[in-house]
């Protein structure tokens, strides 16, 4: 009858619950939180996003603002970085995408099969003639190029060396900072060569930097995918209104965020989850 809206905070003070998750990513994956935070929403929690910092000061705020669990969506951490948060008593999900030795086994991972997703892409582009493809890192990543750690790197490798095709390290994407440093690495890598001996194929790790890749090779006056074949991955709305529409892997993305909430629940409620990765389908589409 007053209108008394109780205080969220003061209740989280007595129960030693916060009822907050952060998500920690390098980029904003706009539509995976997008359905993370509407889910766990719905189950009485909020969400705060954070963009990650590798210092250690930035693990010693997450620890001290007394969430009830994290999902990391970020390469740019250590094992002993990681380690500290379960360490803490802070549920861990994560969305691991390349080795890490001595994680904590506390720590619960939700992933892409990244290997199996870009086998399959590579498998594919071969199947169709390709012998040079290029790919490009997620934007912001820590890259080392095609013999590093990361599973996309490794399944590339192995990829190529399983069809016989030697492995050109001119055609892996190194500099991720920024949008305009991955295009001028496209550019390299398109102009340095001659007709022959260029790319004929890029694979990007998202959708998003895929758009913007298909976009540059247009304006460096080559044909999609007639001079080039660009592959992108998620299957988001922006891989289907670029001209032509991006091949994809279908990362399904409102499953895996229910997959991800019910874990993050599950561990807050101090049950058992068991890691798992997840395989992508390939969408074919006019950009191969």
């Amino acid at each position: 009858e007053l209108k008394y809206t109780p205080n969220i905070f003061a209740k989280n003070l007595r129960s030693d619950r916060s009822n907050q998750v952060a998500l920690v990513g390098d980029t904003l994956q706009a539509e995976l939180y997008g359905e993370l935070s509407s889910q766990l929403f719905e189950k009485g929690y909020f969400t705060s996003l954070f963009y990650s910092r590798k210092e250690d000061a930035f693990i010693d705020r997450l620890i001290a603002g007394r969430f009830d669990a994290i999902f990391m969506a970020s390469n740019a951490f250590d094992v002993s970085q990681l380690n500290r948060i379960s360490e803490n008593g802070i549920p861990l999900v994560f969305y691991r995408s390349r080795d890490y030795t001595g994680l904590d086994p506390r720590i619960v991972i939700r992933a892409p099969d990244f290997y199996d997703g870009v086998k399959r892409i590579l498998n594919y582009l071969i199947l169709k003639g390709h012998r040079r493809i290029a790919y490009i890192p997620p934007l912001l990543y820590r890259a080392t190029g095609a013999d590093g750690n990361d599973f996309r790197a490794k399944a590339y490798s192995d990829t190529l060396k399983d069809n016989g095709i030697d492995i050109n390290p001119d055609f892996f994407c190194v500099h991720t900072q920024s949008v305009a440093s991955i295009l001028e690495d496209v550019f390299v890598m398109v102009t340095s060569y001659k007709a022959n001996e260029r790319p004929t194929a890029f694979v990007a790790s998202d959708d998003h930097i895929a758009a913007q890749v298909l976009q540059y090779i247009k304006k460096l006056n080559l044909r999609v995918p007639e001079d080039v074949a660009i592959v992108g991955w998620g299957n988001i709305a922006s891989s289907q209104i670029t001209t032509p529409e991006l091949t994809t892997i279908d990362s399904e993305i409102t499953f895996f965020a229910h997959e991800v909430s019910e874990a993050l629940i599950r561990l807050i409620q101090g049950e058992e989850v068991e890691d798992c990765l997840y395989k992508g389908r390939l969408i074919i589409r006019g950009s191969t």
